[in-house]
């Protein structure tokens, strides 16, 4: 499978600090989702994030389980986020060939810290879809099980 190319204009972004998409936010319903099937994968919980704003809610893997490399992680524990509802976006670390494909398609831009991406927030059901293959990649890479190469 390859990443299917997103389709319209890249919302508005600021990828320094904060991290944040300033236009065309996700609807909160579609966000919510992608939080719950993240949290079901094994050994990761929710909570606030180390490096982001307030109300974002970061995707932490526990330490048993976290056999990737430093640069799965923003912070400790942390391998991504959602920033708060008002945005949508999210904040995730994939390995390069990976985060190489999210740009070229216009999934997202690369963002600070170096080495990871503001994935835009998704707008309808397919591009969930996508975004959360991107988060599963995030997770997989944050165990030490990721794929070296895009899909």
């Amino acid at each position: 499978m390859s990443l299917p190319p997103r389709r319209g204009p890249a919302p508005l972004v600021v990828t320094g600090d904060p991290v944040e998409q300033l236009t065309d936010p996700a609807p909160a319903g579609l966000t919510q989702r992608l939080v719950d099937a993240v949290t079901a994968f094994d050994g990761v919980r929710t909570g606030p994030s180390y490096v982001c704003v307030r109300g974002t809610r970061a995707f932490h893997l526990a330490p048993v389980l976290a056999h990737g490399p430093a640069e799965a992680f923003l912070a400790g524990s942390e391998f991504g986020h959602v920033h708060p509802p008002y945005d949508g976006s999210l904040h995730l670390m994939l390995p390069a060939p990976w985060g190489e494909a999210v740009v070229a398609a216009g999934w997202g831009t690369a963002a600070a810290p170096c080495g990871s991406l503001l994935v835009y927030g998704p707008r309808d059901e397919t591009e969930t879809a996508v975004v959360a293959r991107l988060v599963t990649r995030a997770y997989l890479y944050a165990r030490g099980t990721w794929t070296p190469a895009p899909p």
